[in-house]
């Protein structure tokens, strides 16, 4: 049998298993059916990458370009009608003059996010939710409307004495994931209201600066993920959020996080169903008992990385949970992890899809997270 007598669905198939577009293009030029064929699949993709980044798990909403040319040939806005996120990282070949070349893509009312942007050059970004920003060096002002953004990810370092503009510009925002450099400064700028997911670092020559005390003006909050913070001298302890669900905190080498501080910071956040503590002598097996009556509704304990915690921490929640009626899950170091355990560091992708903290970012490294989410 000859491959094009192969039925439409085989052929569709086979399609579904090509992710390079110059590829997918190709084939379209065969003949009128495989064209019709290949057209459903340029339907499903959502997601155009640099071929220089790692998409570890493909699937048919994926596709990476190799050529610059591609975009000059071609009509990307007619041939993936449905792309949502466009990669447009500057590393792109080296070749940054040539990113105005991408300007034809973006001006595109599907096409909600961005990552790689440099603001640098003057793109239409009127239809853009979602960015993944490399350096901001141009006032963004000048490339958003207010109340535009419902996502941001900077990947440069950012004064959170400058926190205030950003917040008041952008309160629609749904997710941030931010490096903060600088001194401790108290954050008198207004709340976040609909911020569900919080990711922030500390530049590793600003290790006092205070992204726990961030998380106080973040009432919606659900998640987050705070890495290399030490205790935070402005952290209200008093002050109660009902609705976090999710918490990873980071602790790298050098990194002092004291357990006082750490279980003052958990009991304000009674509703917690999933900590991971990772790095660090703030937990340890003497005091997982009192963790877990200050977290009524913890469900899952993640300590791997953290030396204090043992097989003792977990036979004490293997009793304590027959005699409580609760079911706590808790991971940590040991020789032989078992295999149905989740894995730490796991591959980057650089978009990810479903607003699923748990699922893209809470066994990552921060390093790995997502550059966007898309709902």
């Amino acid at each position: 049998m000859l491959l094009n007598d192969l039925p439409d669905d085989c052929l569709w198939l086979i399609f579904d298993n090509f992710f390079k577009l110059e590829e997918l293009i190709q084939l379209s030029e065969v003949c009128s059916k495989w064209s019709n064929l290949i057209d459903l699949r340029f339907k499903k993709v959502k997601y155009l990458f640099n071929k220089s980044r790692l998409v570890p798990h493909l699937d048919y909403s994926k596709v990476w370009m190799e050529q610059l040319k591609t975009i000059r040939r071609y009509n990307l806005r007619e041939l993936l009608p449905n792309l949502r996120i466009f990669d447009i990282s500057y590393h792109y070949y080296g070749q940054t003059y040539k990113m105005h070349y991408f300007e034809k893509v973006i001006n595109n009312p599907k096409i909600k996010g961005i990552v790689g942007l440099n603001t640098f050059y003057d793109y239409n970004l009127k239809n853009i939710e979602m960015v993944s920003i490399d350096f901001l060096r141009a006032p963004y002002k000048k490339r958003f409307r207010r109340d535009q953004l419902k996502q941001i990810r900077y990947k440069d370092y950012f004064y959170l004495h400058n926190l205030f503009e950003l917040v008041e510009y952008f309160p629609n925002l749904k997710r941030l994931n931010i490096w903060f450099s600088g001194e401790q400064v108290r954050y008198n700028g207004p709340n976040l209201p609909n911020l569900k997911i919080f990711e922030s670092a500390i530049s590793g020559k600003s290790d006092n600066c205070n992204a726990f005390h961030v998380m106080d003006f973040c009432p919606s909050l659900e998640s987050a993920y705070i890495y290399n913070q030490s205790d935070d001298k402005f952290t209200n302890m008093a002050q109660k959020n009902y609705n976090l669900r999710d918490f990873v905190i980071g602790i790298p080498l050098g990194i002092h996080l004291t357990w006082s501080f750490l279980r003052g910071l958990l009991s304000k956040y009674p509703n917690l169903q999933n900590l991971a503590v990772r790095g660090g002598d703030a937990i340890k097996d003497s005091r997982v008992e009192e963790l877990v009556k200050l977290l009524p509704e913890i469900k899952l304990l993640d300590f791997r990385r953290s030396k204090g915690v043992t097989s003792k921490s977990a036979d004490f929640l293997s009793k304590f949970c027959r005699k409580s009626y609760r079911s706590i899950k808790i991971y940590y170091d040991c020789e032989k992890e078992p295999i149905d355990w989740p894995k730490l560091d796991t591959p980057e992708e650089l978009i990810v899809y479903g607003f699923d903290f748990m699922k893209h970012c809470f066994y990552k490294n921060f390093h790995r997270l997502p550059d966007l989410i898309d709902e």
